[in-house]
């Protein structure tokens, strides 16, 4: 009989514990998508909202991150800041989406070869185009 009282008070405990590492959630609680892929469009300079160019001028000295809407279009910029020399790409990571946010990774890609080093310093940036959506961007 001791043994079953011992188990009547354990049961709610285990109970409890299997829920937590199983990681149920309460009534109510919502646990964000996995991100999905998001169509966007590498935008060339010459064809960026002209408000859009000056205020990458003003900051391109030094990292960027930052996004600008324009209507139904809404860009995300990554800058690298100044560069010694040229020569340099940058590659998109992820352009992804989930419940919450957009999620917008790049990398900075160094020159290939010797061909593509200048001697003029570069300030390496890329702007992509999707379509708006109201959620918080995170730029990494």
């Amino acid at each position: 009989m001791l043994q079953v009282k011992k188990w009547r008070r354990l049961l709610p405990a285990l109970l409890a514990l299997t829920c937590l590492l199983s990681g149920c959630e309460a009534a109510g609680g919502s646990r964000t998508a996995k991100p999905r892929a998001v169509d966007y469009t590498v935008v060339e300079p010459g064809k960026l909202p002209e408000e859009l160019l000056q205020a990458i001028e003003e900051r391109k000295d030094s990292e960027i991150r930052m996004t600008y809407m324009d209507g139904e279009d809404l860009y995300l910029i990554r800058g690298y800041g100044k560069q010694e020399t040229g020569g340099y790409s940058i590659s998109v990571v992820e352009c992804a989406e989930d419940d919450e946010k957009i999620l917008f990774d790049t990398r900075l890609l160094g020159p290939q070869s010797r061909e593509d080093l200048s001697e003029d310093p570069s300030y390496p940036y890329l702007a992509v185009k999707i379509e708006a959506r109201e959620k918080e961007v995170v730029i990494k």
